[in-house]
């Protein structure tokens, strides 16, 4: 809508209606042949591998006619069809008779995930096809490629959030590979990990004898990713000393190493970011710099954790399996491993699925067996009833705490310790919690 000058002038009040987009309800449908998605009818459909099937599944662990899906109430309810390897719904199978899931339920046939969505009607205009090596083609993760190609061709700054486990940095890497630095470095430093008194070093680098322990001359990331990528995970964890240093070179100016002579030079990098802080509430603690932070999010990514995208669990599970293969042999997920998979929260996310996974791989090779059934992965799931979860660093558990929403008994649940133990540790992040 537009006006002219004598309009503004005139004009009091200007409404503009905003129409809501219609919202439907989808399948998302995940099998061998890739992701699709098909509307949700209130006639019933059958699923199988049958030509004759409404919906077709190219898995030769489906049935012909596996089971049958239609519309109802806001959701979907769902009915086996006496298939072989049986209908999963929300890890339970399904014994006759219907069954009913609401939007983000999630339907396992066989190898396959059906993911009953909502979704607006010209929502399909906003997925892209899959990134390439990031498993799992869910909506939520083609529109965040399609995000990624949009962005990846520009220099401007980019911060990743999402919770700690989701693979900021593939998601970091496919930014790279999609844009025109794609032949360049990309460099990965954790800013948590940075000791305070060598920051600088780590950024910019050094002359050899600039310091104690300094035997060589290095460059720093800022100057090996030249032309490229620099991919600082774990920003908000930047030393706050440190941090109007990198906000010089973000802003153009000449950056030099410890101990060089003369004048410094610019460099050519795109910084990517990535965090599973909520970063603004670093500046309003006086923790992060405003300037840093309006220099770092240009463009802001968000990766959905696990939990909100249960249809890629499966595709996920393969992939990391596949690279297990070398070390742990090649091993099947049995219908029934997949379901209890899907039906897991995972606060931990892709990395709590890997270690997950690993478990189950290790007892299986033990076994000499090559499927891994469900009792495996509810074994690896609990098999650490009798201490506290591995690795669990004060760190780790504020990051169980982010997770959970903050809530302390849930985390401390996760963390397989007492209240009192997790706030201890939480203290000594400090993190402060209420009584």
């Amino acid at each position: 809508m537009t006006f002219d000058s004598t309009q503004l002038a005139t004009a009091e009040t200007v409404e503009i209606a905003i129409v809501p987009r219609a919202k439907v309800l989808v399948l998302e449908v995940q099998d061998e042949e890739g992701v699709r998605r098909v509307p949700v009818t209130r006639s019933p459909v059958v699923v199988g591998t049958s030509r004759r099937a409404e919906i077709v599944i190219r898995d030769p662990t489906v049935s012909a006619r596996h089971c049958e899906i239609v519309g109802a109430d806001g959701g979907v309810h769902v009915k086996d069809l006496g298939s072989r390897n049986g209908t999963f719904v929300g890890g339970a199978r399904l014994h006759g008779g219907w069954s009913w899931i609401g939007a983000g339920g999630i339907v396992l046939v066989g190898q396959t995930t059906i993911a009953c969505a909502s979704a607006s009607e010209d929502e399909d205009d906003e997925l892209g096809a899959p990134l390439a090596g990031v498993a799992g083609a869910s909506a939520a993760m083609c529109r965040l490629a399609t995000q990624v190609r949009r962005l990846a061709s520009l220099s401007a700054s980019v911060l990743i959030r999402g919770e700690s486990g989701v693979g900021k940095e593939l998601i970091a890497r496919a930014l790279h590979a999609e844009g025109r630095r794609r032949a360049a470095p990309f460099i990965a430093l954790n800013a948590s990990t940075l000791p305070r008194d060598l920051v600088e070093t780590e950024l910019f680098g050094h002359e050899r004898g600039a310091f104690t322990g300094a035997v060589s001359k290095r460059l720093g990331t800022f100057f090996e990713a030249d032309g490229g990528t620099l991919f600082l995970d774990e920003i908000a964890d930047l030393a706050f000393d440190a941090q109007p240093k990198l906000l010089r070179a973000l802003d153009g100016y000449e950056v030099r190493g410890v101990g060089v002579a003369g004048s410094g030079r610019r460099t050519d990098v795109r910084v990517v970011s990535a965090t599973h802080l909520p970063l603004y509430e670093r500046v309003q603690e006086g923790r992060f710099r405003k300037d840093l932070y309006h220099r770092l999010e240009v463009f802001l990514l968000e990766v959905p954790p696990l939990r909100e995208r249960r249809g890629d669990i499966l595709p996920i599970a393969r992939a990391l399996l596949e690279q297990m293969g070398l070390e742990y042999g090649p091993r099947d997920l049995e219908p029934s491993a997949v379901a209890e998979l899907t039906a897991h929260a995972w606060p931990g996310n892709v990395r709590e699925l890997n270690t997950t996974l690993m478990r189950a791989a290790v007892n299986a090779k033990a076994q000499n067996l090559r499927s891994i059934d469900a009792a495996a992965v509810h074994r690896a799931l609990h098999r650490s009833a009798l201490g506290p979860a591995p690795g669990l660093t004060p760190e780790r558990a504020r990051e169980l705490l982010v997770a959970h929403d903050n809530n302390v008994s849930a985390a401390a649940r996760a963390a397989r310790v007492p209240r009192t133990t997790f706030r201890k540790l939480l203290a000594k992040a400090g993190v402060a919690v209420d009584e």
